[in-house]
């Protein structure tokens, strides 16, 4: 018993805090990641939301678009070369420019990785990432993919904190999509001193490769979001060009189309 006892303790000193240490390699996440984050840029108000297919064998591609509420810069693609290190830190480098090194935190688990901007250009942006498919989503060229108007279908709801003009404000709302390319919608804004709700109706499609075009009340300005393949979730960032400057993620919350 005294020998098994001490077999296990030479064993718990192998590894690190008595938890066995990571062990991550660049196949630990293969897959399309997700995010939609906030952020300045020498101190203005902007957002940014990507895209990201990590081919598990050190090399990626990226759909990108950003906004600082007067100007939205179209989605674009972009690639990218990575290296995860076995501690799960993984060195980036994008459109093959050596100069600028991106370090992000992998999760063990493969489910996405966490990030701040570093690059010291007077940008202050931090975020995670959500795996939402094992596919490669993410091609310039690709023609197929596992989306479709029919992937949104049921409510959805946000909660997000703006700024319009540089005001703060805050939104919250309820979305029901019906999975042909009709929604409804119910929302309400708060400035802090005055609240507004309305309702309003919208149509949307969605691309193979997941990305969705949404238009609100009869505008012929879409919005753009990133959807999950499973429907349960979109990312966003408003890309309406009229001083607001917002990004989030909209959750299904059910299957029913609530919002009538």
């Amino acid at each position: 018993m005294k020998n098994l006892m001490l077999l296990t303790l030479v064993l718990g000193g192998l590894q690190y805090g008595g938890i066995a240490a990571a062990k991550c390699t660049n196949a630990t996440l293969q897959g399309t990641v997700v995010a939609a984050i906030s952020k300045t840029t020498a101190g203005a108000p902007g957002s940014t939301m990507y895209m990201e297919s990590w081919d598990g064998a050190g090399h990626l591609q990226y759909l990108e678009t950003d906004s600082d509420g007067a100007t939205t810069f179209a989605p674009y693609y972009g690639t990218g070369t990575y290296t995860i290190a076995a501690d799960c830190v993984a060195t980036v480098y994008y459109d093959g420019d050596t100069t600028r090194l991106w370090t992000y935190y992998i999760n063990e688990n493969g489910t996405g990785y966490s990030w701040i901007n570093t690059l010291n250009i007077g940008v202050v942006a931090a975020g995670q990432t959500q795996l939402i498919s094992s596919e490669l989503l993410v091609s310039s060229t690709a023609t197929t993919g596992p989306c479709s108007t029919a992937t949104l279908k049921g409510t959805l709801a946000f909660a997000v904190e703006k700024t319009t003009a540089g005001v703060p404000q805050a939104s919250a709302g309820m979305e029901s999509y019906d999975g042909a390319g009709n929604l409804h919608y119910e929302q309400t804004d708060s400035g802090g001193y005055s609240t507004t709700s309305y309702k309003g109706t919208g149509t949307y499609t969605i691309t193979s490769g997941c990305v969705a075009s949404v238009y609100y009340d009869g505008s012929t300005t879409p919005f753009v979001y990133f959807v999950a393949p499973n429907g349960s979730a979109f990312w966003w960032i408003n890309n309406q060009n009229t001083g607001t400057v917002a990004a989030g993620k909209e959750t299904r919350v059910a299957t029913a189309l609530i919002v009538k």
